[in-house]
């Protein structure tokens, strides 16, 4: 069905399900300044370790260059946070087994256990939440994630985009 032809209860559904969306970024955003607060940690940090996580789970190079660039951060910001976190026992920096001069982050052992933590609630929520579903209706969920997460994305390439002083056509 076109976007202009949705019925009043159609929109009615969508409108719901942006503000619920939105409940759940907000709750999401909520749980990581209260992990961050009940560790003693500054928000970027813990964003870095799971950002390292999740890369290396994805199969990602997860160099100090990498990690800026996901987490918007200049070079010296980044060299901060990984100064930090491997400091604290929670990351190190490991030479690329094929390219001795690159070395990718590693999320230490206290660095995993400190991630498990944050995800272990978060994962038992939701797997207990998803078993009420069929999946079918999971399948439907997850294609709105993949496609919400895809547009969400491509919303802050344009914000970072725009904010940059060589891509203003006017200067």
């Amino acid at each position: 069905m076109p976007v202009g032809s949705k019925s009043r209860g159609d929109r009615d559904l969508q409108e719901r399900v942006v503000r619920l969306t939105q409940r759940l970024v907000a709750e999401a955003n909520k749980f990581t300044s209260a992990f961050v607060d009940a560790h003693r940690m500054h928000s970027t940090d813990v964003n870095a370790l799971i950002r390292v996580r999740v890369g290396l789970e994805q199969g990602e190079s997860t160099t100090a260059g990498w990690l800026g660039e996901t987490l918007g951060l200049t070079s010296g910001a980044v060299t901060a946070v990984v100064d930090r976190l491997e400091h604290s026992g929670h990351l190190r920096r490991v030479r690329d087994q094929h390219d001795r001069r690159r070395v990718i982050l590693e999320n230490s052992p206290d660095g995993q256990r400190l991630a498990e933590q944050y995800f272990a609630p978060i994962r038992r929520q939701s797997e207990e939440v998803m078993d009420q579903f069929t999946t079918t209706e999971l399948e439907v969920v997850s294609r709105y994630l993949a496609a919400t997460g895809t547009a969400m994305a491509g919303q802050r390439e344009l914000l970072i985009t725009k904010d940059r002083p060589d891509s203003n056509s006017d200067h």
